[in-house]
Parts: C-alpha cells; structure tokens; sequence
C-alpha cells in the first residue's frame, strides 16, 4: 500500500464517474445527507477558486483485467454536491451570491471553465485494505489541534440554524476584522460564531446563561426550524447592531464595551430597550422598560463613566467608583447570569427615558 498526495481536477471526477470508476458509496460511506445550502456553499467556494478540504479515496488496481476503481474514504459529500452542479441538478441560491439563481448551463463558458479546472487536493491510498484507511485516519486525528465547540458545531449542523448564524457572522466581519470585537485569532476559531449565536439567541429564547454548552443545546433544540424562522431574528440583529454601531462606534470602539463579554451585554441591553426578548430571571426589575426606547445621549453618558472607571481600576486608581459592581461582574465568569445581570439591568436602566 502507498499513499500518494496529488490534485486532480473537477473533470476528472466528472469523467471517472461517467465511467463507473469512482465509488462514492462503499460500505463504510453514509448516504447522501448535505443540505441543499451546504451544496451551494461549497460550489460557491470552487467559483471562486477558494481551496477545500483534501479528499481522501482508495485505488483499487486489477493487473489481470488492467482496471481501476476508486472508493471515496472521506469526502463523498463534496463530490456529490459537485457531480450534482455538474449535471445541472443543482441550482444556485442566496448561499452564493454572485451566481444565485444559475445552474452549471447557465454560467458563462469562462466561469464553466473555472469550475471544471478547480484542483481538488487529494491523497490517494493504492490497494489500501480496511485496516490501513483505519490506521491513516487514526494517526492524522493524532496530530490535529483539538477542534472548538463552535468548529464542532459547524462540522456537524447541515440544518438552517448554522447558515442563518453563519452567514450573518460573515456579514458582519467590520465587528471582527475592523473592530476587534472578537479577535482574527479567535476568528479563525470560529468564536464570532458563537458570539453571534448568542445574539440570536437573546431575540430567540431571552438572555441568561451562555457559554458553549449552552449554545450546542440551543442549536439542537432548533434542528427542525425552517430558514423562515430565523429571518426576524436576524432582521432585529441586524438593526440593533446597526444601531450600536451608528451611536457608539465613533467614541467607544475602542473601550472595554467593544470585547465580546461586554459587547454581548450592550447587545442585550440595546435589544430589550428596542424591541423586547422573552423575560427571564435576568429581566427581573426592569420589566417597564421593555421596548420604551433608548436615550443615547444618557447612554454616552454611562459608557463614558464606566469605561473610566475601567481605566482608573487598571490603572490601580481605585475600585470603588460609581460603577464597580459592572466592573467586578466583568472580572467573574461572563457567561452566567450571575455575572450578566448586574451589567445588563444597569445598562438598560441608564440607557432607559426613565432611569430607575
């Protein structure tokens, strides 16, 4: 057995199977289980001429009938969702902007030309037997960085709720690129996405505890929503972080309100002020602002004071200020409600036409 890393084309996958040389189903294979968006997304990815993942497959060489087969070990749905573009059963959607609305047919010859020639990146196992694709697989896990909940859940979800909080994390990457609200290393982790998994979650389901586990389970419970149930969430995403950013980018971007545990709490705030959330435990006492609307100029007024007294607390110019009950909740662990509710009832009350 030798494994030999090499790049073949769209076109020759299209041509093996045409000749029933390539095996997308052996007996180790799942179905077909991609969604729809999954497809698009990844064939918007080729149109582009972005790389993928490497797909692994077994050559079967006979010498006595000089034939070859290949059996797909890892990457069967990539080249099913490309064999289906191929053939003009797929058509593209909102997932791949430039091309929505085309099937293979109704590209132009150029961008025809660009999808046939893409190179896929593959290792080819020749006349590896079970044991050994086992083995490979086995020591290539070895050597891989421990995944992130956020990288897991992406691998895993195929359903409407990862492309609703995905795409919107894409859309909005002046917060991670520019701002910095979550940093490009964490990024790259995808922990912009669980960031804005949470901002659909406060619309969704209320605001209270968070953190990683928390999301999972949001994201199981919402396996069979339909990507209709998410467009009102995002929509009111969307405005409210407009609207933090119209107000309070120009003086604050640069303040402790612009790191994510903070930035998650203003979020909140701004939300229940503007439109309302499911009521919880953490809304307890500041139910009669709900929805009134935001005072931004008292708003300015509080994030201003906070953030100095942030700055005088790191400075070890004291820790009794006005606020230092928001500055030591954002010192405990941020993603309980027990570190979440004092920061939030004083920002919306401050933020409030009626200031309790």
């Amino acid at each position: 057995m030798s494994s030999t890393p090499q790049t073949y084309t769209v076109s020759d996958f299209i041509e093996w199977n045409s000749k029933k040389q390539l095996n997308l189903s052996p007996d180790f294979q799942r179905g077909s289980v991609w969604t729809s968006s999954a497809k698009v997304f990844l064939i918007d990815t080729i149109l582009n001429d972005l790389p993928m993942p490497q797909v692994f497959f077994r050559t079967k060489i006979d010498a006595a009938t000089q034939t070859m087969t290949r059996e797909v070990v890892d990457g069967q749905q990539r080249l099913r969702a490309i064999l289906e573009f191929g053939a003009g059963k797929l058509k593209l959607t909102s997932k791949s902007p430039r091309f929505k609305g085309k099937t293979y047919a109704d590209l132009d010859v150029e961008d025809q030309e660009v999808f046939l020639s893409y190179k896929i990146p593959c290792v080819q196992l020749i006349n590896a037997d079970n044991s050994m694709v086992l083995e490979i697989f086995a020591r290539l896990n070895s050597y891989s960085v421990k995944v992130t909940p956020a990288e897991l859940r992406h691998a895993e979800y195929v359903e409407p709720i990862k492309w609703a909080i995905y795409d919107a994390s894409r859309e909005w990457k002046h917060l991670w690129n520019e701002l910095g609200v979550v940093s490009v290393r964490d990024s790259v982790r995808m922990k912009n996405v669980s960031l804005t998994a949470e901002f659909f979650m406060t619309f969704d389901i209320g605001f209270g505890d968070g953190g990683e586990p928390t999301i999972t389970k949001y994201y199981k419970s919402k396996k069979a929503e339909s990507e209709d149930y998410f467009l009102p969430i995002r929509k009111k995403v969307d405005s409210v972080l407009q609207e933090i950013l119209d107000n309070l980018e120009e003086d604050f971007s640069e303040t402790p309100f612009f790191d994510a545990p903070n930035f998650l709490v203003l979020f909140a705030a701004v939300a229940y002020l503007k439109y309302g959330f499911p009521d919880s435990r953490i809304t307890d006492g500041v139910e009669e602002h709900k929805a009134e609307g935001i005072d931004w100029e008292s708003a300015k007024k509080t994030l201003a004071e906070i953030s100095q007294e942030f700055e005088s607390e790191h400075n070890d110019e004291g820790e009794d200020g006005r606020h230092a009950d928001f500055i030591s909740a954002s010192k405990s662990t941020t993603h309980r409600i027990s570190s979440r509710k004092p920061r939030f009832q004083l920002l919306v009350n401050a933020f409030s036409y009626h200031d309790a």
